[in-house]
């Protein structure tokens, strides 16, 4: 009976203008905010004539649609037939060519990629996920066809599963770039995350937000620096000061088994324990000037997110550049790593690099603590590309040139401060306790007084954490 219900009329304008009428079986997902949430992405890309895209899940086929009309070659794909036939017939009734294909990616092997993309990879892929949960036992449940569309596959959910096609060379080219529309009722809030556990480099290209609260955030992720240098030494000096020392461009990394004069912050030395990764990237060639005070702190977030998507929340950020683990609540917070950037002047620019230091493991009786704490199977060969993905999802530009450069959300950044400080506090300055109040633009430290007072820190040396 479904099936038998009459076709609905819906008229969609893409971010051109266009304005396109679609006649869809009920099965069929119409275009809504999501639509236009990831049609204008593809526009905002602004990629030439003969970019070649996959759309998987193209259900109306109005994203498809306005691909073609900015002149790339289209390739779509669906699981339901009903939105296969009506993706092919629209594209014909405004006279662009789209290969449809009917299939997609799911829980159960499908006759693989080739048989709903097509052989190729492409420069971008684009996905509008479905954004239900599971229901329960108890719930109504859709026709199969607009679960399809509407529910996601399982427990494990099919974000987790584009990602892994991704990191595992599929889908698209070297260069190029996967979209994901995601709901913040399923992987939305942790997408960035994700990517990054998978060696994927990911920012949010826009989001939505809802009266109810929920948000879609469409990210946009790539294989990070690709084609750039990746340079090891058993031993060095630092790693910071070989990138220092030489014209690489941004993105070519340095790392080093053993750095004999590792530096912390303002020339201290930065111990490495056994084991230790110590890594350093170019960021910026004296062209770019992106570094600016907030990023170490913004660095510190992702890294702190990324290593919190292990499964476990014992990691807490400290204002500016440090993380701290404990391995149970009875054990006290000892570090784990840190952020440095050093410059260099070059002509009318300045050079700029940034090293990170990651103690894998420590003995229980240090000072330091090791990431292995927060999970027993990490090593450097798992964890460098993590680190590779998160640096490029904060500095690279050249493979992403509009995808627009992010920060950590102000309310997300602000709360994880807070948490440091109670975690490692109280909080000391000037011999008077203060609390936490968040961060400005640049980076500084807002606190409060016992009276009320708001004071701006500019240098961590003025604070004292009296639980480190």
């Amino acid at each position: 009976m479904r099936l038998q219900r009459p076709a609905q009329k819906v008229v969609w304008t893409s971010p051109t203008r266009q304005s396109f009428q679609f006649d869809l079986p009920v099965t069929v997902y119409p275009p809504r905010e999501d639509t236009s949430l990831l049609a204008g992405a593809l526009h905002r890309l602004g990629l030439p004539h003969g970019t070649s895209c996959l759309e998987i899940g193209c259900g109306s086929g109005a994203v498809s649609l306005h691909a073609a009309t900015l002149g790339w070659r289209v390739v779509a794909c669906d699981i339901n037939p009903f939105a296969v036939a009506c993706a092919r017939h629209h594209a014909s009734l405004y006279g662009q060519t789209i290969t449809v294909l009917e299939g997609g990616p799911g829980p159960e092997l499908d006759g693989g990629a080739n048989q709903w993309g097509g052989d190729a990879h492409y420069d971008v892929v684009m996905w509008n996920l479905p954004y239900l949960p599971q229901p329960a036992e108890d719930e109504d449940v859709l026709g199969p066809m607009e679960e399809s569309a509407l529910i996601d596959s399982d427990e494990r959910g099919l974000f987790i599963r584009y990602v892994e096609r991704l990191a595992h060379g599929q889908l698209i080219k070297q260069h190029g770039v996967a979209l994901a529309v995601v709901s913040s009722l399923l992987d939305g809030r942790d997408a960035c995350s994700t990517a990054w556990r998978h060696g994927l480099a990911a920012r949010i290209f826009s989001e939505e937000v809802f009266e109810d609260g929920e948000s879609l955030v469409l990210i946009a992720m790539w294989h990070p620096f690709a084609g750039k240098e990746r340079l090891h030494e058993p031993v060095v000096q630092s790693t910071n000061s070989v990138l220092l020392e030489h014209s690489y461009p941004v993105g070519v990394r340095q790392t080093a088994n053993v750095q004999q004069q590792g530096r912390g912050r303002r020339g201290r030395t930065w111990e490495s324990l056994e084991g230790a990764l110590a890594a350093s990237w170019v960021v910026d060639a004296g062209t770019n000037s992106l570094h600016k005070p907030a990023d170490q702190v913004h660095l510190g977030y992702n890294l702190m997110k990324l290593f919190q998507s292990y499964g476990s929340d014992r990691i807490c950020l400290k204002w500016p550049n440090d993380l701290y683990i404990r391995s149970s609540l009875s054990t006290p917070w000892r570090k784990c790593a840190g952020v440095l950037f050093e410059g260099r002047t070059m002509g009318s620019g300045q050079r700029t690099v940034l090293g990170i230091g990651l103690n894998l493991a420590a003995p229980s009786d240090s000072e330091f603590a090791g990431l292995s704490e927060l999970d027993q199977r990490v090593d450097a060969e798992g964890v460098l590309p993590q680190l590779h993905a998160v640096v490029a999802s904060m500095f690279e530009v050249q493979d992403a040139p509009n995808i627009p450069l992010t920060a950590p959300s102000e309310h997300a950044l602000d709360e994880a401060l807070k948490f440091g400080s109670t975690a490692l506090g109280p909080l000391f300055y000037r011999g008077a306790k203060v609390d936490v109040d968040g961060l400005n633009d640049a980076g500084s430290l807002r606190v409060r007084t016992e009276l009320g007072e708001t004071v701006l820190l500019h240098d961590p040396d003025e604070l004292e954490w009296s639980n480190i």
